[in-house]
């Protein structure tokens, strides 16, 4: 394995997991084993943790689900869980922009939609929705957090459960938002009109779906606010990545260490970015050797 150039050392090459705040983490967790055939292979009970790099004081609690397909870990990202306890999930409306939808691809629709539907989820069908540039058949429900779940189908796809795919994103500059992602390691896949599908060289398992929409407004957002809210991507070197980014721009903040001591690692150093709308974007130190991401999108 060859060593990674300057540039590729600062620049993301896998996505860890995308995150999702919870008003109630059982029935969440409880949604995404039963309807999806995700399995919770990680967990964190923080009881008192500093939360002011994500604006929400010095003295948090939450307890943290980490969810995977059947990939499992290292092979795959995971939808991260996040039940906040102190301060408590604040309940939001649907987010006009930013992270509005989160993907899976499964091999057979119909399949997907029975176990949706006996699992008690109300399904929709829904016009071909693109995806990695292609228009795929898909399904839409709602997570008990009112978070929008797009199935869609891939008929080559590894394994009859879901895998975790994509997410959409929102945006009212395609052009500013591509940029920006560009900058942080990501190549643009395809285009459409007012679309255009971004994903990491190194890690084909994901993507982020982005969708034009000038006139969506801006809210604020707390980093304990229930829905979609960030996505983690792995860097080697953090603080490599925010030297070259704080040469770029100003008022990029410092990486943090956020202490998870009950899980392998005790923690992670992180740098949490704002794409241009405001979308939380986490690099966290992790790595090439600590993650196997296949070749191909499985």
């Amino acid at each position: 394995m060859s060593t990674p150039t300057t540039t590729e050392v600062v620049l993301a090459h896998a996505a860890l997991h995308c995150n999702l705040n919870t008003v109630d983490l059982a029935a969440a967790e409880a949604f995404y084993t039963e309807a999806l055939g995700l399995r919770a292979r990680m967990r964190s009970i923080s009881v008192s943790t500093d939360g002011t790099p994500m604006g929400l004081g010095p003295d948090t609690a939450s307890t943290t689900a980490f969810l995977w397909d059947h990939r499992g870990p290292r092979a795959a990202p995971a939808l991260e869980l996040v039940g906040w306890e102190r301060p408590a999930t604040v309940p939001a409306e649907t987010a006009p922009r930013g992270f509005v939808a989160v993907g899976f691809r499964v091999n057979s629709l119909p399949a997907a939609g029975d176990r949706l539907r006996s699992a008690g989820a109300a399904v929709d069908e829904v016009p071909p929705v693109p995806v990695r540039g292609s228009l795929r058949s898909a399904l839409r429900t709602v997570d008990p957090d009112g978070v929008t779940v797009e199935i869609v189908e891939v008929a080559d796809a590894d394994d009859s459960t879901a895998a975790l795919s994509h997410l959409r994103v929102y945006c009212t500059d395609l052009a500013r938002a591509t940029g920006w992602y560009e900058g942080i390691g990501f190549v643009v896949g395809a285009t459409g009109a007012g679309t255009a599908s971004v994903a990491l060289p190194e890690d084909p398992t994901f993507s982020l779906e982005l969708t034009e929409h000038p006139a969506a407004p801006q809210t604020d957002r707390a980093a304990n606010t229930q829905g979609l809210y960030r996505i983690a991507l792995a860097v080697d070197d953090v603080r490599a990545a925010h030297a070259v980014l704080a040469e770029r721009t100003d008022g990029v903040p410092e990486p943090v260490f956020i202490p998870m001591p009950d899980i392998p690692t005790g923690g992670f150093t992180v740098l949490f970015l704002a794409d241009p709308d405001g979308a939380v974007v986490e690099l966290v130190e992790r790595p090439r050797s600590a993650v196997r991401r296949p070749v191909l999108p499985v």
